[in-house]
């Protein structure tokens, strides 16, 4: 066994470091046809992010891991976690290091996967046959290594590297005295290879543009796959790869289209959209449980589905407008939030789309508890939180942190003289140290203050009046949820953003200068569709900024 271990570790171990960093975007605007080049014949307008490895993320190597070897080694797998930068998993995957003890967990989880997959092999078995029936002495390893290994890396392997995992297959027969336990070995070198974890994004020269490269067929591929699917490229996918079928525009289109009408892709977007809004964290929510009894991790788990229940609505039922998430006058609710809106309990169990209710004027996400309580303190509303959401995932505004030894706290409250949420934040709008952020944060949330820490509706706040008139320079003047949310959807910065946040929690970087002119024509296009999510995946993988990559670093 120590043989085989130490094999697998020198040959296959995982890289210590993938990091690259890409830098903020500016605002620009240049129009740019799909092939790269602006209408002047410019062809260095667009400039790609470097190439490069990225670590998978643990749904992405659950995924992969379902696809080869079945539900049970699913069951097994427990990947390093997963630590977001710049507030997505993506970048922290592609810019953070491993460290020693999670390149451990690669072992380990190498090692669980693969004794399932040997104790299950129905799923192996579809992909290499010869797994059932093989003898000490059939040439089966060879054809793991050649035919699974082709899926689980993604690539043709070398000669030398089948060798290299048959060598390892072969000493941990030897040590076993059984062909099931080579083939453990066997799967546990593929699986705790860099060419199974990482993503290889490094391209090829491109004639047609020598100034960057172009992702090969296969490494189109496997980013397409993990983007739509969250796991790796399927054997159909790859084949297309390798006879050259995803050369062309039109050929990238159709893969991505057909990828989309597959369940992964439903899943991938609920994971996507999760990640974005932050619906993850609400099973961890502290709520006081003198001012909010009601609220359970049951409660918290109905908030996100609500948000999810609208989003699939809008983006696979209906294929709409993604602005009528900001602005939609109806929802989704179980019996337990149908009590927290104060709406009649529905027939039925489960969730049923239903009219907001009128007097609370609610709004599409404004309105919903997940974004209201997740966005609030234990006990109090934070309009300063609630805002920063709106400017951060919804605008994609950049908000710097407060300046060092400034005071984040707001005054205590004197039960002598109550103040509503409003009064007590003059302060960071009158203290230049942080006016100049909160001016254009704590309005937005200022003007949500009819719904409290856990999304319930109110009019008064410390019994006095609650006044959701605000204002900022940018969006003018607005009161209440649905106001606000109009705004929004006119606002091309909410369109724009859309865009944004899926090449950071997407491709795993955010966006650069160089790739403005890309991004522009995605904008113009998702605009042109009526704002509809399919077709800007699909706009987005026919893109060259999805295409195309620089001289790795």
């Amino acid at each position: 066994m120590t043989i085989a271990v130490a094999s697998c570790l020198t040959l296959f171990a995982c890289p210590a470091n993938e990091g690259r960093g890409p830098g903020d975007a500016d605002d620009a605007s240049t129009d740019l046809p799909i092939d790269g080049t602006t209408g002047g014949g410019d062809e260095d307008s667009f400039a790609p992010v470097p190439g490069g490895l990225r670590r998978l993320l643990r749904h992405q190597y659950v995924g992969s891991i379902r696809y080869l070897l079945g539900d049970e080694a699913a069951a097994a797998a427990a990947p390093p976690e997963d630590y977001p930068l710049h507030g997505f998993d993506a970048i922290g995957a592609a810019e953070l290091a491993l460290q020693a003890s999670a390149i451990e967990q690669c072992e380990a989880s190498a090692r669980a996967v693969a004794l399932a997959a040997v104790a299950d092999r129905e799923r192996l078995a579809s992909f290499v046959p010869c797994v059932h029936d093989a003898t000490a002495d059939s040439p089966c390893y060879a054809a793991v290594a050649a035919d699974f290994g082709r899926l689980a890396w993604r690539r043709p392997l070398t000669d030398g590297e089948v060798a290299a995992l048959v060598q390892i297959a072969e000493d941990g027969r030897a040590w076993g005295d059984s062909f099931a336990v080579g083939l453990e070995y066997e799967l546990m070198a593929l699986l705790q290879s860099p060419h199974f974890i990482y993503l290889f994004e490094l391209g090829e020269p491109d004639s047609d543009a020598p100034a960057r490269r172009r992702l090969t067929g296969l490494e189109l591929a496997a980013r397409m796959s993990f983007f739509l699917l969250g796991r790796t490229p399927d054997a159909a996918l790859l084949a297309a790869a390798e006879a050259g079928e995803l050369e062309t525009e039109a050929q990238v289109r159709a893969a991505a289209a057909a990828m989309l009408k597959q369940p992964e892709a439903r899943t991938t977007l609920t994971k996507f959209y999760s990640e974005l809004l932050l619906l993850r964290d609400l099973p961890t929510l502290a709520k006081s449980a003198d001012l909010f009894p009601e609220f359970s991790p049951a409660l918290a788990g109905s908030m996100a589905q609500e948000t999810l229940h609208l989003l699939d609505a809008i983006v696979w039922q209906e294929d709409g407008d993604i602005r009528r998430f900001f602005d939609s006058d109806t929802t989704f609710v179980d019996a337990a939030l149908a009590g927290l809106y104060g709406l009649p309990a529905p027939d039925g169990p489960g969730f049923h789309r239903v009219a907001s209710p009128a007097a609370q004027g609610r709004a599409g996400l404004l309105g919903h508890a997940s974004f209201l309580a997740r966005f609030a303190h234990p006990g109090l509303t934070s309009p300063t939180r609630r805002g920063q959401f709106i400017r951060t995932r919804l605008l994609c505004d950049i908000i710097l942190p407060p300046p060092p030894g400034v005071d984040t706290h707001l005054p205590a409250a004197d039960p002598n003289k109550p103040e509503t949420m409003k009064q007590r934040l003059q302060r960071h709008l009158t203290d230049q140290s942080c006016a100049s952020c909160h001016r254009g944060m704590d309005p937005l949330g200022l003007t949500l203050e009819h719904y409290d820490a856990l999304g319930r509706f109110r009019t008064e706040d410390q019994g006095l009046a609650i006044d959701v008139e605000a204002s900022t320079d940018d969006l003018g003047r607005f009161a209440g949820a649905r106001e606000l949310a109009a705004l929004l959807v006119d606002d091309r910065r909410a369109a724009a953003c859309v865009i944004k946040n899926f090449v950071r929690g997407g491709l795993g970087h955010l966006e650069t200068f160089g790739e403005l002119p890309a991004l522009d024509v995605l904008e113009d296009r998702f605009v042109a569709s009526g704002h509809r999510v399919q077709s800007l995946l699909v706009d987005l993988v026919a893109s060259p900024l999805f295409r195309a990559v620089a001289d790795p670093r």
